[in-house]
């Protein structure tokens, strides 16, 4: 959803989002030995290393990955309920920034009432005026914002620790020279990709803690496309004042694309080895082909695609998303670039699907992944 579309998001929807997200890592708190779980999030990055290190887990992993490239969660194994556990501890990690939680706390009622008694301060903001200014939003208009910016983090996280879990995105934020576009106000492409959950155990005489964050990271540079007029003023003042880590382009993606030549040739911007676009939408790429060969023109030998789609605001648009999916898909299958897709929904048509998102609520929910590993070569 753009920042106009989240002007429509009450504080009452919003409650109601944090508490979906909360009762999904309540119900992973129920399960055996997850304390031991948690203290493995306090190193995350050694986590990864040791889950992608794993012998049998890898191979458990290359089978998910094996299956003509298409990873269905409507129906997981066991192995895939695991890697989402996993991800929804560090999505949650977001949720609570900044949380002492105490172990007795750690069940579905207990992190229900912590989300509610935090949420209270949300619940009576109405809903933004679409036609309302970012610049002209009052304090608890900005709270509300900032909420939103949250949870689309957390959907964002989400789905990089699950991309991370199986193995397909290694790289460092410092390594990252990102291509994001479609991008909104920029928020969950400069912040939310990059951040690292962390969760510590505080034990005193009487009880245990722990304490939830998320470090902050952020790609080596950034090139943030979005057309929409309502960020031009925000995307000026990103060019000002973070002009050597971002280039933001207020501007349809083709200009965006040569402009952004221009600077690799002349100025000496380094190509992109990650491109983003995070709940897509399908009118941004009318045809897959001219997508990737623009692509091509910008990005280094080998570059991670990471593309999702949401819900649309009606089936019309959900369906133009699927179909955008379905045709990239076929497009990079045939360039033997061996894409996956990762489905977060129920089965059934269209409308079954879109009314059945296994993760969040259809207003901000990730319902696809797309990934591939780029290779220039295989674009021409």
């Amino acid at each position: 959803m753009s920042q106009n579309r989240w002007a429509t998001y009450s504080g009452q929807q919003l409650a109601a989002s944090f508490a979906l997200e909360a009762d999904a890592f309540g119900a992973i708190a129920m399960s055996p030995g997850f304390e031991n779980l948690l203290t493995q999030y306090n190193d995350y990055d050694s986590l990864l290393k040791a889950l992608n290190n794993d012998s049998n887990r890898r191979r458990s992993v290359d089978t998910l990955l094996s299956k003509n490239g298409i990873i269905d969660t409507a129906i997981p194994t066991q192995e895939l309920a695991q890697i989402f556990c996993q991800a929804q501890i560090a999505a949650c990690a977001e949720l609570f920034n900044g949380w002492r939680i105490n172990s007795a706390q750690l069940s579905r009622e207990g992190v229900l009432a912590l989300v509610k008694q935090g949420s209270d301060g949300l619940i009576n903001i109405p809903a933004i005026p679409v036609d309302t200014q970012p610049d002209q939003y009052s304090e608890s208009q900005r709270q509300l914002l900032n909420g939103v910016n949250v949870i689309q983090n957390i959907d964002t996280v989400r789905i990089m620790q699950v991309l991370k879990l199986l193995g397909l995105i290694t790289s460092h934020a410092d390594e990252i020279h990102q291509l994001s576009l479609g991008v909104g106000n920029g928020y969950r492409d400069l912040f939310g990709i990059h951040l690292t959950p962390r969760i510590t155990r505080e034990r005193d005489a009487s009880s245990t803690n722990f304490y939830f964050e998320t470090i902050e990271r952020r790609a080596a540079h950034t090139v943030l496309i979005d057309n929409d007029p309502v960020y031009k003023s925000h995307f000026d003042t990103l060019n000002k004042e973070e002009g050597g880590r971002v280039l933001a382009l207020n501007t349809d993606a083709d200009m965006a694309f040569k402009i952004l030549e221009v600077e690799q040739k002349d100025n000496n911007l380094m190509r992109r080895n990650m491109v983003a676009c995070l709940r897509l939408d399908h009118r941004m790429i009318p045809d897959g082909e001219p997508f990737l060969r623009s692509t091509r023109k910008v990005i280094d030998e080998k570059a991670d695609l990471i593309m999702t789609i949401g819900a649309g605001n009606n089936l019309e648009e959900f369906e133009g998303r699927l179909k955008c999916f379905d045709d990239l898909f076929s497009i990079l299958t045939e360039r033997q670039l061996k894409p996956i897709r990762i489905l977060l929904h129920g089965k059934g048509s269209a409308a079954e699907q879109r009314n059945r998102p296994n993760f969040g609520q259809l207003a901000y929910a990730s319902y696809q992944i797309l990934y591939c590993k780029l290779d220039r070569a295989r674009l021409e």
